[in-house]
């Protein structure tokens, strides 16, 4: 991280962190002049501004983009009834945008021609945290009801938003919620203020999600290993060193959501030489809610690259029949 409004100071060592391909986090009081306000290294970095509004959670979740502990996709699920909140769900979805988030609203993220369902449950178990905008009808659709049931089967985590006279205690197993009042809303939207507030609790919870799930998909896959005789270690690098029966090490790294060539190459990367960290590197995902075609994708891939894709539900029949 880079902090100070100063043009002069650290020029060598920015050049050499430059040089040595390590990203560098400006942060600034402002991000008006933002170039005169940095040393010209830099002047190019999409930086911070610490504001009236800054919170250290959006810093923090970049620091740990950076470090490969947070994946770099960020993705948010928007739940709601089109007849109760439909301009509120559109005005998060602009301000999740603006936050650098690639946010699934029903009416804007679905393409044309495509078979609505299943998109939504793909873009669901590929998304970070799901928004539910608790109204009073809400639970009263068959439709928000299955996307609640789907979040819990996939461990999507999820902010309650909750509309004023909903009552607090319904969902409270959700993982975290926003109790609303009348004075949050301008008409049918919410006004500024409730509006950051939201925005920023998603980003709050982003990273303990992924952390969730990352841990649901090591456990599975330890469970299933051992199945068939594995002796797993969870390594400090956040993947699993499984030593299989035969005498191999497999170098295991969880992937949350949809894995995609970017998550192919980091592991790739990773684990470049045969024998050096393992014998073989594998990338376990849950395809639970994964649209089928894609699925076939990433079982096509397995034929080229050097790193394979896993079902973790498939441990057993990948690798070999469960031990005596």
């Amino acid at each position: 991280m880079y902090l100070g409004n100063d043009t002069t100071t650290h020029r060598g060592e920015l050049r050499k962190l430059k040089d040595a391909a390590v990203p560098v986090l400006p942060i600034v009081v402002s991000l008006e002049g933002f170039s005169s306000n940095v040393p010209v290294i830099l002047s190019g970095v999409n930086g911070i501004a610490v504001g009236d509004e800054f919170d250290f959670t959006e810093t923090a979740n970049v620091i740990l983009e950076n470090l490969s502990l947070l994946r770099r996709t960020r993705r948010m699920f928007i739940s709601y009834l089109r007849k109760d909140s439909t301009a509120v769900a559109h005005q998060l979805r602009v301000a999740l945008d603006d936050k650098g988030y690639d946010p699934f609203l029903d009416t804007s993220s679905v393409p044309k021609g495509d078979d609505f369902q299943p998109v939504l449950w793909h873009r669901l178990l590929d998304s970070d945290v799901m928004i539910v905008l608790d109204t009073p009808n809400f639970l009263s659709s068959r439709w928000t009801a299955m996307e609640l049931a789907e979040a819990s089967a996939m461990s999507v985590g999820l902010l309650r938003v909750v509309w004023p006279n909903v009552p607090t205690a319904r969902g409270a197993e959700l993982a975290e919620q926003i109790q609303l009042t009348n004075e949050d809303f301008r008409g049918a939207r919410l006004k500024v203020k409730a509006e950051r507030r939201v925005v920023k609790a998603a980003e709050a919870l982003r990273a303990r999600c992924i952390a969730a799930r990352h841990t649901n998909l090591v456990v599975e896959f330890c469970e299933e290993a051992e199945k068939i005789g594995a002796k797993t270690t969870i390594q400090p690098g956040r993947y699993v060193l499984a030593k299989m029966p035969d005498g191999r090490n497999i170098a295991v790294v969880p992937a949350v959501g949809v894995p995609d060539a970017l998550r192919y190459h980091e592991a790739s990367a990773r684990f470049p030489q045969k024998g050096q960290l393992a014998d073989e590197a594998v990338l376990i995902y849950d395809h639970r809610g994964m649209l089928p075609a894609w699925t076939s994708f990433l079982d096509w891939l397995d034929d080229y690259l050097p790193v394979r894709g896993l079902r973790v539900t498939d441990t057993a029949a990948k690798f070999g029949r469960a031990a005596p």
